[in-house]
């Protein structure tokens, strides 16, 4: 966002959120981190773009509603020396937004978003009145996502035009460590949890010990199954909290080192819940599909003989999808009967 001299855009402080002191990311090599980072943040605006909204709210103190309409832009722009490409951009109303998600430091960032900038209002410029263009910038932010010290509240530039009129050009900074379970949750900002093992990372990358330390990491991430168990079922969304813990699964076995005990323990919170919600997926699948296996027989049979064979049928196609999917047999016990899931295995070597 381009601000004149002076003026101050509306972003919040941090009084509200947390700061407890965090080991520094520091200015080591982070480059072999950003792809995944990268492709979390955009897997979430390509497949959950509403979770920007909230983001969005949080940075520029609006109060767009989770269901506001909103339209996603393209987000290569082509340029003499190649094509740039940001991470999300959304338009709501007459408003164009921004957002960069950033692991690493960088002195330089706040060219590269003025760079952003400069091709995504040149996109949008519009023609005026007495054929004077008008070119806007959108609002921008940057999220980081890693533990930083510090970190400014705003990226700033002074652009000196040829008249010398100076123009300020801010953009606010967006800490994700700054974020409680709890504050993430009743600020809904739900993009940021994926993110949530960064909080630890220093700890986990030198194989931490400290019984405290593991403690309150385990306890984090059960609070986070259980709001975002809690969530799903309010607003029967579990396609979308499915997605979510698949993606912080994806972060934490990339953190997390393999000989590290925590990954286990994590693995059992957050692979419950994956389970549970894919299982509800299957279900629904497998009753279907069962139903009207039970109706056809149900003509034969009788109605309410039919639709009872249906709904066995209908947890035995479930099982045997969950097998399909790579789910071990304790996982599948947590939901279903041996008996259940031993006739699902005889099935499919018939089948086979």
């Amino acid at each position: 966002m381009i601000y004149t001299k002076g003026k101050v855009g509306h972003y919040m402080g941090n009084t509200d959120i947390l700061t407890t002191s965090l080991p520094d990311a520091g200015t080591e090599n982070t480059t072999e981190h950003s792809t995944i980072f990268d492709d979390v943040f955009r897997t979430i605006a390509q497949k959950m773009p509403q979770l920007l909204i909230p983001l969005i709210n949080e940075v520029f103190h609006t109060s767009y509603s989770e269901e506001e309409q909103f339209e996603q832009l393209r987000n290569e722009h082509y340029e003499k020396y190649g094509t740039v490409i940001t991470d999300s951009i959304i338009r709501i109303g007459g408003h164009i937004y921004h957002l960069e998600c950033q692991s690493s430091k960088d002195r330089t960032m706040v060219i590269r978003m003025f760079e952003y900038d400069i091709s995504i209002a040149l996109e949008h410029a519009s023609l005026g009145e007495h054929a004077i263009w008008e070119i806007a910038f959108p609002q921008s932010c940057v999220l980081y996502i890693r533990n930083h010290r510090s970190l400014p509240d705003y990226h700033e530039a002074i652009v000196t035009f040829a008249d010398g009129q100076k123009v300020r050009y801010r953009v606010p900074v967006l800490q994700a460590k700054r974020y409680t379970v709890d504050r993430i949750f009743e600020k809904r900002l739900l993009i940021l949890l994926p993110y949530h093992i960064l909080r630890y990372e220093h700890f986990l990358k030198h194989n931490g010990t400290n019984s405290k330390k593991v403690k309150h990491l385990l306890d984090d991430f059960r609070e986070i199954n259980r709001r975002l168990e809690q969530t799903s079922e309010k607003e029967q969304k579990s396609h979308l909290y499915m997605d979510m813990i698949v993606l912080i699964e994806e972060i934490a076995d990339y953190i997390i080192p393999e000989d590290n005990e925590i990954r286990k323990g994590l693995g059992e919170i957050m692979g419950g819940k994956i389970l549970k919600l894919r299982s509800e997926e299957l279900l629904e699948l497998g009753e279907a599909r069962g139903e009207a296996r039970g109706e056809a027989r149900g003509r034969l049979t009788g109605l309410r003989e039919g639709r009872l064979t249906g709904l066995h049928e209908a947890k035995i196609d479930a099982i045997q999808n969950m097998i399909d999917l790579g789910l071990t047999k304790e996982q599948i016990l947590r939901k279903y009967s041996p008996e259940e899931y031993e006739e699902a295995l005889r099935s499919m070597s018939v089948k086979a």
